[in-house]
């Protein structure tokens, strides 16, 4: 009894210190966006005193950037980019996963194995012959073709990281449908893409992550046209040797972060049940 009160003391006082550490961390990782979104509503001289409220709270820096630059449009049209490849790509990355997960052919860990060879080859020494091939083969320059096109047949990381988890579910279910003469496609579709809907959200939030915040592969397609222009060219623009206005590059900043909070708040649950389970062993 002693004992079972000793470890039931043991066990609290170590929840206490993680969820204290937890919090400490969390307020730590905060407080830069905190005091980032507060300067939002400071002007251009009060903005670099280091002061967590605003002494004279303005609106000032949201009407100039919305009036200003194209934030508006150059949100249109990174969603117009980065859509078609997220939801099409994540699709085709999964039935990728799924036949790498669950069938059997000729060649295929051989397969696997040279596809997730090419992750260690880095992005930046396939630069310029993709720049090339799309621009001069393919005739795609001054287009956002090369940002949409190119995604939409997948990704090696997504279809790792789908694959990983579909071998993870229940066998039964999938011989199960087999017997009852159900084929490939609907296994797939009925089966195993609704019970892979964690690790897919998962994807979709890294995926779409990655493209929003993307701002090499614009600058090098449509860099050259404003009304081309995506919302991190957008914010780039305000910060050059000739156009400093860190109030309005802070503002503009705080507006482009809104799509991926509001995207992590509704799909949160998704996304942490996707990395617990993708972390269980086969």
């Amino acid at each position: 009894m002693i004992y079972k009160e000793f470890k039931n003391k043991k066990r609290m006082v170590y929840k206490v210190f993680a969820y204290t550490f937890l919090l400490l961390g969390s307020i730590t990782m905060l407080l830069p966006f905190i005091y980032t979104f507060f300067s939002t509503f400071k002007g251009p001289v009060e903005i670099f005193e280091f002061n967590w409220l605003p002494k004279n709270f303005t609106l000032e820096n949201y009407k100039r950037v919305f009036k200003e630059t194209t934030i508006i449009r150059a949100f249109f049209n990174t969603m117009f980019y980065i859509i078609p490849p997220i939801t099409v790509g994540v699709l085709t990355s999964s039935m990728a996963a799924y036949a790498f997960a669950r069938l059997d052919f000729r060649g295929k860990n051989t397969i696997f194995f040279m596809m997730i060879s090419t992750m260690v080859i880095p992005a930046i020494s396939i630069l310029i012959p993709s720049y090339i091939l799309f621009v001069n083969f393919y005739g795609w320059g001054g287009t956002p073709l090369p940002l949409i096109i190119p995604g939409m047949f997948g990704a090696v990381l997504t279809t790792f990281y789908l694959r990983q988890f579909m071998k993870a579910l229940p066998v039964e279910l999938e011989e199960a449908a087999l017997i009852d003469g159900m084929s490939r496609g609907g296994i797939f579709f009925k089966i195993i893409l609704p019970l892979s809907k964690p690790a897919l959200v998962t994807q979709v939030i890294l995926s779409f992550n990655g493209a929003y915040n993307d701002y090499l592969g614009p600058l090098m397609y449509v860099g050259t046209d404003r009304d081309l222009y995506t919302v991190q060219l957008v914010i780039a623009s305000l910060n050059t040797p000739l156009h400093q206005e860190y109030n309005m590059l802070i503002t503009a900043s705080i507006i482009a972060v809104i799509p991926t909070l509001i995207l992590f708040i509704f799909a949160q649950r998704y996304f942490v049940e996707g990395i617990a389970f993708s972390g269980m062993k086969e």
